[in-house]
């Protein structure tokens, strides 16, 4: 008994080693075959698009959070402070007081900066703040000495 086969055919294709997927596409019909070379380019630039947007996402909350995180202790910092500068004053120690209040002044400021970098990252994204921003504080330069 002779089987005929065309070179194409998915049982000459098995003989051949061929993978099930290749044996699958040959066995399409002419418009299901038109219509997964259309939808496939189409289905991966969405992929695409939606793992880049989600990238920029999760940078951005991760940036967000580092933001968060350094408010929050600097605002812890503040409250001591603040508790220090009180006590001192309670004390009659103006000059140590003076220092505290200084050191309040100097938070205040490192705080506002950061707000501004949280804002800037939320409204426009991850890339409206560097790191080397986000590690470093405004530099003032008519700050009182804490010390005097």
């Amino acid at each position: 008994q002779v089987v005929l086969c065309s070179p194409l055919s998915s049982s000459s294709l098995a003989r051949r080693g061929v993978g099930v997927l290749a044996m699958w596409l040959f066995d399409l019909s002419l418009p299901a075959l038109l219509t997964l070379l259309v939808a496939a380019p189409v289905a991966l630039y969405f992929v695409v698009s939606f793992v880049r947007w989600f990238l920029r996402w999760r940078r951005k909350c991760h940036r967000l959070d580092k933001i968060n995180e350094k408010y929050e202790m600097l605002r812890s910092v503040r409250q001591d402070a603040l508790y220090h500068y009180g006590w001192a004053n309670s004390r009659g120690d103006f000059k140590e007081a003076e220092g505290h209040e200084a050191h309040v002044e100097e938070i205040d400021r490192k705080l506002q900066v950061l707000k501004g970098q949280y804002e800037a990252v939320e409204a426009r994204g991850a890339e409206a703040v560097n790191d080397v921003a986000l590690s470093t504080f405004q530099v003032v330069t008519d700050e009182r000495p804490k010390d005097k």
